[in-house]
């Protein structure tokens, strides 16, 4: 009686890591909360922020790969989740070279605004078609290669491999890249699940530090002017105040804490104070804080005091670090997600919708 045997997959992919460029961002996430946390085998996600785009932004994850011939490489799966819609999607670019040749390299890219390529709002996937005319290349010692470099000239992952010279080469790396657009803004991209040639990649950072910034801007209500220790948010009516939402899609330690504004002379000293589960104190906009109450502090992190408000000529801003005395920090979270209550200790009267952004950054778990 013959025994099964189990496919034993060679260690041919790497470790992901992440790179960006120009106004774009990459950075580690994790979360509970939906819809992120309805894909990913490792429940890590690569957030790609693609920011404003000026023809060289870019955020991208990438796989090391082991020297994989170009023949070899026959498949490729991927699922994406979009902040909005956008212009282009998650591309695949692969990047070769000759194996014993270094100087001749390449970097056959997938076009990333291809209609299907999708790109709309939400969770997507793309399973590559390596017959469709999608990919362009540019390299260096591509003497030889019937294939002409640079768009317009589109071919499929299948003429690559039929080719003169890149049928003789290996793969070193493989990335999927959000921006590389030359106008407008593009929105945020978090990739879940990679499959190639049949092998998934495991979508995880290292152990060593990575760092999230988290930022939440509200237009404050402020009618009347404040009091000493009142709360700070975007409406004064009673009950539809609510608390500053930060998503850091995983845990560890909240590092520095900036508060700014781009009303001149502000001076107010504030406090922030800081939950793993939305509180149950006063969240109303100009009135007295509660906080925390005894049924919030099961889960309450603790406290952030900013120095007073500065203003050199320009925006209002205070920082919180934890090189600085009496800013509380760093202290530590347990949910990847935050809830914070502003706090104005001083009683300024700000002008009635002044607009304040609270940036957090925080040193994440491996």
């Amino acid at each position: 009686m013959s025994v099964p045997t189990r496919r034993i997959l060679d260690p041919i992919f790497g470790q992901p890591t992440l790179v960006a460029n120009g106004h774009s961002k990459a950075n580690w996430f994790k979360s509970g909360i939906s819809p992120y946390m309805q894909k990913s085998s490792t429940g890590w996600l690569a957030d790609l922020y693609g920011g404003v785009q000026t023809g060289d932004d870019w955020a991208a994850i990438c796989i090391p790969v082991s020297e994989l011939d170009v023949t070899e490489f026959k498949s490729a799966m991927w699922s994406y989740y979009m902040s909005a819609t956008d212009v282009v999607g998650v591309n695949m670019v692969v990047w070769v070279h000759d194996p014993n040749d270094f100087d001749k390299r390449a970097e056959i890219t997938q076009q990333a605004d291809i209609a299907t390529l999708i790109k709309a709002a939400g969770w997507n996937a793309h399973a590559l078609n390596i017959a469709t005319d999608q990919f362009y290349f540019y390299g260096e010692g591509t003497t030889g290669t019937g294939l002409t470099a640079g768009p317009p000239n589109y071919y499929g992952w299948d003429d690559f491999q039929a080719d003169a010279i890149f049928k003789n080469w290996t793969i070193y790396r493989i990335s999927f890249e959000f921006g590389w657009y030359g106008s407008g803004t593009l929105g945020e991209a978090w990739v879940a699940d990679v499959q190639l040639n049949g092998q998934m990649i495991a979508i995880k950072p290292d152990r060593g530090r990575h760092y999230k910034t988290a930022k939440v801007q509200k237009t404050l209500d402020c009618v009347g002017g404040y009091s000493a220790n009142d709360v700070m948010s975007e409406d004064d009516d009673s009950g539809e105040g609510t608390d500053w939402d930060f998503e850091f899609g995983g845990t560890g330690r909240i590092n520095r804490v900036v508060v700014v504004s781009a009303t001149t002379g502000l001076t107010a000293q504030l406090t922030l104070y800081l939950y793993s589960c939305p509180p149950t104190c006063e969240l109303d906009d100009n009135a007295a804080n509660t906080g925390p109450l005894v049924a919030d502090l099961a889960f309450y992190l603790g406290h952030v005091k900013l120095p007073a408000m500065v203003s050199q000529g320009g925006p209002s801003y205070a920082v919180a670090a934890q090189t600085i005395v009496g800013s509380n920090l760093p202290f530590a979270f347990d949910k990847p997600k935050l809830y914070g209550v502003l706090v104005d200790g001083t009683g300024q009267d700000f002008l009635d919708g002044t607009t304040l952004d609270i940036i957090i950054t925080a040193e994440l778990d491996g």
